[in-house]
């Protein structure tokens, strides 16, 4: 943030609405952008996207003046979720049937994993070429607009081309008879929603889960570098193992849904064990096995969060707008939750319980799990409802 308000003279204030700016288009084009995956090809959308966005961010490269910073973010906006979000959820959905939905998306998030720490050392790299914090971040601009540009070329040459406007039924190539009134059916479906609960449940959690390594120093003593470490471990180790064990396991057990379940109880077991492990240096051991534990439930469900579109019942060709609403739910927090949770936390600093403010989100962890449980509990018997009655049809 600091060498961007430097190079642009923009205040913090300012640089928090650049990112609201984002956030806000974000929200309003996840919808919309399902409804266009369902009508448009991929493979198109993501080459339009990563394209856009490297072009976007070659404006951005030149620093211009605040006003024009809002409106790049807002076209990163547009091309990172409206042409590209529903897209990408949709071609992952299609490479398999519903039995392999979960290795599918597991593969997904814990690709993403790797990719992002590989390309995010590269970003370091660049970065330190520079004399400067603000020559660095232009480096690091230039960079990922170089590199998303090179992914357009792969994807060009490498992607299978997909249309839309066929569907295989039976074996047999059809017309799809994409039409407004399937998108509203889609709409209007329970167990869709339903799958988007199971997102903003695991979602928010993982929002106030973003403060367990302040936490983890202010509460048990642990150095700057251990929680740094320890970090690392959330962000990238916990999001690759997790996907992938949550992917095959889910896969084997017949049921996504039902796997999330389960994963959300050792959601609740862990974050209530955050209030109820006392600080202080001997409980370390107790308090990191406890983390690498909440943190392997949290992002295995994470990883699932589209892999439910099959098990509810939408139709191939509709998955883009199925996965445009669980996205709308599951990612509505963004624009509210950061200021509350930090607000949780800051009420208490300096008072005589500085670590209330923690205790309170682990608290809000767990109830959001018990929550997120029941949605799951729910979903199966609406599932299993809406399967007697298609075979009874």
């Amino acid at each position: 943030m600091e060498p961007l308000q430097q190079a642009t003279g923009a205040s913090m204030t300012q640089l928090g609405i650049i990112m609201s700016a984002y956030g806000i288009v974000n929200f309003i084009c996840y919808f919309p952008g399902g409804v266009l995956a369902d009508k448009f090809s991929s493979k198109s959308l993501i080459i339009v996207s990563c394209v856009g966005t490297a072009l976007a961010g070659f404006w951005f490269w030149t620093m211009p003046s605040f006003i024009w910073l809002v409106v790049i973010h807002g076209i990163f906006a547009i091309t990172t979720v409206f042409t590209f979000w529903a897209a990408m959820v949709k071609s992952i959905n299609r490479l398999g049937g519903p039995e392999e939905q979960g290795r599918l998306f597991g593969a997904l998030e814990g690709g993403r994993g790797f990719i992002g720490t590989i390309a995010a050392f590269g970003s370091v790299f660049v970065f330190g070429l520079a004399a400067d914090g603000i020559g660095g971040m232009k480096n690091a601009i230039l960079y990922y607009s170089i590199l998303l540009l090179v992914i357009a070329v792969l994807i060009a040459i490498f992607m299978e081309k997909d249309d839309p406007s066929q569907i295989v039924t039976d074996g047999e190539k059809k017309k799809n008879p994409f039409n407004m009134e399937d998108v509203v059916a889609v709409a209007k479906m329970p167990r869709v929603w339903l799958a988007g609960v199971l997102g903003i449940c695991n979602y928010s959690a993982l929002i106030f889960h973003g403060y367990i390594t302040a936490y983890l120093s202010e509460a048990f003593g642990l150095s700057a570098t251990v929680v740094a470490n320890l970090s690392v471990i959330r962000t990238y180790f916990m999001m690759m193992v997790g996907a992938i064990v949550a992917g095959i396991i889910s896969d084997k057990i017949g049921s996504r849904i039902k796997f999330i379940g389960y994963a959300f109880i050792g959601m609740a077991v862990f974050a209530t064990a955050y209030v109820a492990i006392p600080a202080g240096p001997g409980a370390v051991p107790i308090i990191v096995a406890n983390f690498v534990l909440y943190g392997l439930c949290l992002y295995s469900i994470k990883a699932l969060y589209f892999a439910t579109i099959d098990e509810v019942l939408v139709p191939k060709h509709l998955a883009g707008t199925a996965s445009g609403i669980i996205s709308l739910v599951t990612y509505a927090p963004e624009m509210f939750l950061y200021v509350v949770s930090g607000n949780m936390v800051d009420k208490y600093v300096g008072t005589a319980t500085p670590l209330q403010g923690y205790i309170n989100c682990f608290i809000a962890m767990a109830i959001l799990s018990v929550i997120g449980f029941i949605s799951a509990f729910v979903l199966v018997k609406l599932n299993n409802k809406a399967i007697e009655e298609a075979n009874m049809a």
